[in-house]
């Protein structure tokens, strides 16, 4: 997208799951990079590359890169000033996804004590649902390489329906909330068969 003014500039917002991203383009004097924050906090990163071969790493959010025809400079902005100097193209954007990431005990539905100190955050950021016109809350349950399959496909779908459970005894309308049990399929840690990982006993909470 181009701007209404005399400078030229391309704001780079990165996808959840995209973590390196080379871009390649014709250059102009005034042309900027702006790396944007993932929706979720983690990090992420992007090579910036111009036509003739120089290339800048933006690896902090609000990091800018300005391309000229032989070389391209670093800098550092912040949101307010991207947020205010871009207001036309925020504007434009569609509201970003939400997702939340909650960790159990092996062999269960119970919390661990980490992920049970969360639940109130994501309760609070959830409490705006029944104000969103046809917002969509999937609930996805997943489980470890411990056990069966067909243990694991139940298992991981009544890990979700445990949090559905919860969020609706805290008050957060769930007439809309999709259950999603994924077993052991998508490991966030690729493990042998019958290894315990926490990371892989989860439950994401997505809002869009």
């Amino acid at each position: 997208m181009r701007l209404r003014n005399s400078h030229i500039a391309l704001l780079v917002c990165l996808l959840a799951g995209i973590t390196v991203l080379v871009t390649l383009y014709t250059v102009h004097p005034t042309e900027r990079v702006i790396l944007l924050p993932q929706p979720d906090g983690t990090p992420s990163a992007v090579i910036v590359q111009s036509k003739t071969g120089a290339t800048a790493v933006l690896d902090r959010p609000y990091s800018v890169a300005t391309i000229a025809p032989k070389k391209i400079g670093s800098d550092q902005t912040d949101e307010v000033s991207v947020k205010t100097r871009y207001k036309e193209l925020f504007d434009a954007f569609p509201a970003r996804p939400r997702a939340y990431v909650l960790y159990f005990e092996t062999g269960g539905t119970k919390l661990t004590p980490e992920s049970a100190k969360l639940v109130q955050l994501v309760v609070s950021v959830l409490s705006d649902i029944k104000d969103l016109p046809a917002s969509e809350l999937t609930v996805i349950g997943h489980a470890d390489e411990v056990g069966t399959d067909a243990l694991n496909d139940e298992l991981s779908r009544r890990r979700a329906a445990a949090i559905v459970s919860l969020l609706k005894s805290r008050g957060i309308d769930t007439t809309r909330a999709s259950i999603v049990g994924r077993g052991s399929r998508d490991p966030l840690v690729p493990t042998r068969m019958g290894t315990a990982e926490v990371k892989n006993r989860r439950v994401e909470i997505r809002l869009k």
